[in-house]
């Protein structure tokens, strides 16, 4: 029988050890922090796992790591995951999936490392599965009356209810005919000539909610390609140098700024990008080889050991504005002066509503390019709660103004020992739709709605990256009826996907003739709403 007084608390972690050597010491203080909160409410904390002097942190760092630390664990008892970093969820989504005790994500609200991605991420991942939780966040714990209301809630209930007044059902939403014509003769043509989604080797860093079920996306038109990121790299020793260099030159030509060094361990060198090109090559060699409409590449965990990152290629085939590659077969070029939209980490619930979008802002004739991002963190600025988002690769040039606004640096070494070039900038200021496609509890939902990214001041801007990670681009988006505690409450993903232009409508339409089940966010689904 569970002690009604003793919660068990489980730092889960990443599974590369710099990254949470370095995010042991906020891990630390949170732990203590939520050790004060649990006692005012006459609680204990038992912590799991136990400190390892020799890693330099306390962890989960493996799936059997996980299941070890859960055998000690009273089935029925009260369990806290802690997340203050990237954290992968399969450690841990095992265990839970045969706990009957209350399960609760707890998060830290804060942008230093990616530790609400985390909380968002194992969330989703556990819906995937089946497993009923809650999810909680906070800034100053015991100090934070909105935190200690909830938390003693589920210590009392087992669960934590959040107020999801600002998600707006599908059925109660009215659209225009014009947009419901255009939703139902694209998804008509979906359906009938299929969009084909190139996956390689699914389940990046134990996103168990980055794989849907293959049954429900082929229903809706969208089957799936499996892939190997093997064959990927095979693919790219058949790119030469020359070719590859025709690639650099482009950019460069185009006043894309590269920051060179000369140490291939901190700095990025000539090499690591030149291998990205051959990289891209390759990516579009596949898109023709096998008909895609989409692609996603991991990278982590797999090609993270054998190439440079694959994020400078990620954004240049989400923008039209790219390199053209010829198919060495056809000699034709592959999708010319148009986007591949590409889906990070091998999202596919990502790259669906990418594809989704892409398509609508084609019928429209606006610009196509779209991207995932991070929730990674927000903050007020003049009054409105505006969002970080922030991703390590994908995000479009023309997000940024083009080219000539797009940076180049090497990525982090703690995530990406061999380097390779991020595709990073401001996002400029504009009208976003946004979305983001998921499986939970048996069925495939798509959340959507409005936003605008904000013009911040420099200053603003900067402090931003350097609470993140400052290599990565970013987006400053303010979501009017959607903030911190209403995302945090009903986001079914770590990642979010945004496009230029208000297609909110014509969205809504496409997914209900494809029999995708649509939930509208914040002040745009309430002006969406019947009357």
């Amino acid at each position: 029988m569970a002690d009604k007084k003793k919660v068990y608390v489980v730092s889960n972690g990443d599974f590369r050890i710099p990254a949470c050597v370095n995010g042991w010491p906020l891990q630390k203080k949170t732990l203590g922090q939520l050790q004060t909160a649990l006692k005012k409410l006459g609680y204990d904390a038992e912590i799991l796992p136990k400190y390892n002097a020799k890693d330099k942190h306390g962890f989960l760092t493996k799936q059997c790591e996980g299941t070890a630390a859960f055998a000690r664990i009273d089935p029925k008892a009260p369990v806290i995951v802690l997340l203050n970093i990237w954290a992968y969820a399969h450690h841990v989504s095992g265990p839970l999936q045969t706990h009957s005790g209350p399960i609760l994500l707890l998060a830290n609200f804060d942008g230093t490392y990616p530790g609400l991605v985390a909380l968002l991420n194992h969330s989703a991942s556990l819906d995937r599965l089946n497993v009923r939780h809650s999810r909680l966040w906070s800034e100053s714990f015991s100090d934070d009356p909105f935190f200690m209301k909830h938390l003693e809630k589920w210590l009392k209930t087992g669960k934590i209810v959040h107020n999801e007044s600002h998600m707006i059902d599908d059925a109660q939403v009215s659209i225009s005919k014009g947009a419901e014509t255009l939703g139902k003769d694209l998804a008509a043509s979906i359906k009938k000539e299929r969009r084909i989604m190139g996956q390689f080797d699914p389940g990046c860093m134990g996103m168990l909610n980055a794989v849907m079920d293959p049954a429900k996306l082929g229903a809706a038109g969208m089957p799936i390609e499996y892939l190997n990121q093997s064959d990927l790299l095979a693919e790219m020793n058949l790119v030469s140098d020359e070719e590859a260099q025709s690639y650099l030159d482009w950019l460069l030509k185009k006043g894309t700024t590269f920051h060179w060094g000369t140490n291939k361990f901190t700095d990025l060198v000539y090499d690591q990008v030149l291998t990205q090109m051959k990289m891209y090559a390759a990516a579009c060699r596949f898109v023709a080889r096998y008909g895609l409409s989409t692609i996603g590449i991991p990278y982590q965990y797999g090609l993270v050991r054998c190439v440079p990152a694959s994020d400078l290629v990620e954004g240049m085939l989400n923008n039209a504005d790219r390199p053209p590659v010829r198919d060495p077969e056809t000699n034709r070029i592959v999708f010319p002066g148009k986007p591949i939209p590409h889906f990070n980490e091998g999202d596919i619930g990502a790259g669906v509503p990418q594809l989704l979008m892409s398509e609508i802002f084609a019928a429209k004739k606006m610009p196509q390019e779209t991207t995932l991002h991070d929730v990674r963190w927000g903050r007020e600025y003049d009054g409105k709660f505006v969002w970080v988002f922030l991703i390590s690769g994908g995000a479009p040039p023309a997000h940024f103004g083009g080219w000539k606004n797009t940076h180049v640096y090497r990525q982090p070494s703690g995530y990406f020992p061999l380097g390779g070039g991020t595709c990073s900038g401001v996002s400029k200021p504009g009208v976003i739709t946004w979305a983001r496609c998921y499986e939970a509890y048996g069925e495939m939902g798509m959340d959507c709605g409005t936003g605008e990214v904000v013009d911040l001041p420099e200053k603003e801007v900067r402090e931003r990256l350097d609470k993140t990670d400052p290599q990565w681009p970013i987006a400053n988006v303010y979501m009017p009826g959607y903030g911190r505690d209403q995302l945090m409450a009903s986001h079914m993903s770590n990642h979010i996907v945004i496009g230029y232009g208000d297609i909110l409508q014509e969205l809504i339409a496409l997914c209900r003739n494809l029999g995708i089940k649509v939930r509208v966010a914040g002040d745009a689904g309430k002006a969406l709403k019947k009357k």
